[in-house]
């Protein structure tokens, strides 16, 4: 496995007064603060959507960042970015992760390969989690960036959509119970409407909840004891 940062070791805490500028000037692992450490206080996670993936991009323009790690094949691209972040967390003492599932591996031609492609990855993680010890902090289903998302995933008037969506997240709580995460977080990045002259909103609602409420349900059957989230968003 190559480095990705090499000439960099792993971050020290130095002081406020350090000019190291790679290091901790204020966060000290081992410090007690009322009774616990800042290292038991601060459950410091790598977001893998931004931190592996994000590479610049806005609305007015181009990525300025290379987040390829070098790779031009998907699911190689995918396992190379597994060894990068788990370099990074070693290197900044993180010892957790937290994701989305397509963050992990992108969609392929079917629901099938997809899954069986993201399968792949989490079975690496997996060997990395059992080689350093790094934990799952929450996994998602990225119900968002795809078009078919464009008027909602539990809200779309498309009984397809709503239904693809149960899948996604189906696979997801199984990929974040398959991690270890503490967490499953439903984040509605697309739900809504675009008018309320043909909208009804308490359908709309109700759908939502029902595939929240089939999650939980599901998860809790597979064996899932962790924590469920909602991420609200304006």
């Amino acid at each position: 496995m190559s480095e990705f940062f090499a000439g960099i070791g792993k971050i020290p805490y130095e002081g406020k007064d350090s000019t190291n500028p790679l290091a901790f000037k204020y966060y000290n692992p081992d410090e007690v603060i009322s009774g616990k450490t800042m290292k038991e206080q601060l459950k410091f996670a790598l977001s893998w959507w931004h931190t592996m993936g994000g590479d610049g991009t806005d609305m007015f323009g181009v990525g300025t960042a290379d987040k390829t790690w070098g790779e031009t094949d998907p699911t190689a691209r995918a396992k190379a970015k597994v060894d990068a972040a788990f370099e990074i967390m070693d290197k900044l003492s993180i010892e957790y992760f937290c994701f989305h599932d397509r963050d992990l591996s992108p969609e392929y031609g079917s629901l099938a390969e997809t899954n069986a492609k993201l399968d792949e990855v989490t079975d690496y993680i997996k060997e990395k989690q059992a080689q350093t010890g790094f934990k799952c902090l929450w996994g998602t289903a990225k119900c968002f960036d795809h078009p078919r998302y464009m008027h909602g995933a539990g809200t779309s008037p498309s009984a397809d959509v709503f239904a693809y969506a149960a899948a996604q997240i189906k696979k997801a709580i199984e990929s974040t119970v398959k991690l270890g995460g503490n967490g499953y977080v439903f984040w509605g990045g697309r739900e809504g409407y675009e008018t309320l002259l043909n909208t009804n909103m308490g359908l709309e609602l109700d759908n939502m909840a029902r595939l929240m409420k089939m999650s939980v349900d599901y998860a809790r059957s597979i064996g899932y004891k962790g924590d469920f989230y909602i991420e609200p968003k304006p």
